[in-house]
């Protein structure tokens, strides 16, 4: 299999001549946590995993919606100048809000977009959860909080996936900083602004997510955009815990989603 950095924070895997596929990882995560999918998906598909700001190679960079956007943005437009196609754009939870934002500012980059893990309204309760999570990471401070979280991985996910993950290492202050950036904007309404076809993709285990997946849903069709709601078995770490399946199901979307690719 293919694999080469394109940029810092960009790694591109499999063929040019595959159809394109760029997956945006989580918070506090990294592109690395897209290893196993990408192993699974190429050669079929040119898999581009991009790091946001404030996680991976781009740790150093301070996160911003607006940054964020233009991270996600590079990595689509460097997928289509390579395959001469449009991409399918797959966000998880953080990197679904990056992505979703991303498709309403520029619905002429992709083809569709697959938003995992990310109806839950961000002015709501749930923030709050994480960034008290952020602060308690940084009472403990970062070798800690690092250790803990890397014995929770392995605990959690299946082998492959927590060595994937643990790769990239854990970015705690995107907890704080990119919770209070998200808290900032009405992903709802942004939902409203999509013109692309658009699968929202959730496990029915990840209750906290789901809380606000039929607004946005009905958000995004009362536009008379292409709009799906799927759930599947599983939680908010889905996509780690069950490669296997995941790539199934984005596979599956692909054929749905960009059915004269198929």
């Amino acid at each position: 299999m293919t694999t080469r950095q394109v940029e810092p924070g960009l790694t591109v895997f499999g063929p040019d001549t595959a159809p394109p596929l760029v997956l945006v990882h989580g918070i506090r995560l990294s592109a690395t946590m897209w290893r196993p999918h990408a192993h699974r998906l190429a050669p079929d598909f040119r898999v581009s995993t991009p790091d946001l700001p404030c996680h991976g190679a781009l740790a150093a960079q301070r996160f911003t919606l607006d940054a964020a956007v233009d991270t996600v943005r590079r990595a689509v437009r460097e997928a289509r100048a390579a395959t001469g196609r449009r991409p399918l754009l797959v966000g998880l939870s953080l990197g679904g809000y990056v992505s979703l934002a991303h498709t309403a500012r520029h619905p002429e980059d992709v083809a569709a977009v697959l938003l995992h893990g990310c109806t839950a309204r961000t002015t709501g309760p749930l923030p709050a959860v994480y960034a008290a999570a952020g602060r308690l990471g940084e009472r403990l401070g970062p070798e800690l909080a690092a250790r803990l979280q890397a014995r929770a991985m392995r605990r959690m996910l299946p082998p492959e996936s927590a060595e994937a993950v643990l790769a990239g290492g854990f970015h705690l202050p995107a907890l704080t900083r990119g919770v209070a950036e998200l808290r900032r904007h009405d992903f709802l309404a942004m939902a409203a602004r999509l013109t692309t076809p658009t699968l929202y993709l959730n496990g029915r285990a990840d209750l906290p997510f789901r809380g606000d997946e039929r607004r946005f849903l009905a958000a995004t069709r009362a536009a008379g955009t292409p709009a799906r709601l799927f759930h599947t078995s599983g939680g908010h770490l889905l996509s780690l815990a069950d490669p296997d399946r995941f790539t199934t199901l984005l596979r599956r979307a692909h054929r749905q989603l960009l059915p004269q690719e198929g």
